[in-house]
């Protein structure tokens, strides 16, 4: 008799909290790195308020295992009814825009089309070509193009930039347009930049020039 008291004092607590995640309903909270979950996602998990414990967390996880903008993330029930989401959001570095269109991606640093949009607060590239889908990567000249916008954003926070004629166009301040070649070393083509445009400032030959043109070996200014 002690036995059998003894294993269902282990087995009830056990079977209760199994065969309870089929009666709870649960609401959702979702949080992120950044605070509150993208709308986009929690307009996604929110469908699963009131749901049972058992069928939002299997719900959760479908809905975020085919989701670009996570790169994990993790679930937890908190009492009484609370299904914590916790999530690790990627992060986009620049946009690219259809100049024909308007249409904008968001694009990470490996160059995956996370989502589309209206606008963006990034650095943008407006570019001539069909933009991709998301889910699918941008070319390797594109790539190139986005370490460069990057780079000259850092430095100088300028947010607009153009690829055309197989090069990167950016207007810096005081009317200097810089052109970058869209192959080689974006960081030897980035210090270049940053000394020949500091020396043009100290030596005060901004209004002198309108051109910093680094696709040739020697950088040439006009």
């Amino acid at each position: 008799m002690k036995r059998i008291l003894i294993t269902a004092a282990i087995v009830l607590p056990i079977a209760a909290l199994v065969f309870s995640q089929f009666f709870i309903k649960v609401r959702i909270d979702c949080k992120s790195q950044y605070g509150d979950c993208p709308e986009q996602i929690s307009g996604k998990l929110n469908v699963f308020n009131g749901k049972s414990l058992f069928s939002a967390k299997r719900g959760v996880k479908k809905a975020l295992s085919s989701e670009l903008l996570i790169s994990d993330y993790s679930l937890q029930y908190k009492i009484p009814n609370i299904l914590r989401v916790e999530l690790l959001v990627k992060k986009a570095s620049v946009a690219f825009k259809n100049g024909k269109t308007g249409l904008f991606i968001l694009v990470d640093k490996e160059g995956v089309v996370l989502s589309k949009a209206q606008d963006s607060a990034l650095p943008v590239i407006t570019l001539e070509e069909e933009l991709p889908d998301t889910g699918q990567s941008i070319s390797q000249v594109n790539l190139f193009a986005l370490d460069l916008a990057v780079g000259t954003y850092q430095m100088y926070q300028i947010r607009e930039s153009e690829v055309r004629d197989g090069s990167l166009l950016v207007e810096l301040p005081g009317q200097i347009r810089v052109i970058f070649p869209l192959e080689g070393d974006s960081e030897i083509l980035l210090g270049s930049l940053r000394l020949i445009y500091s020396k043009l400032r100290e030596d005060g030959n901004l209004a002198g020039y309108s051109q910093i043109d680094l696709r040739y070996r020697n950088p040439v200014l006009r």
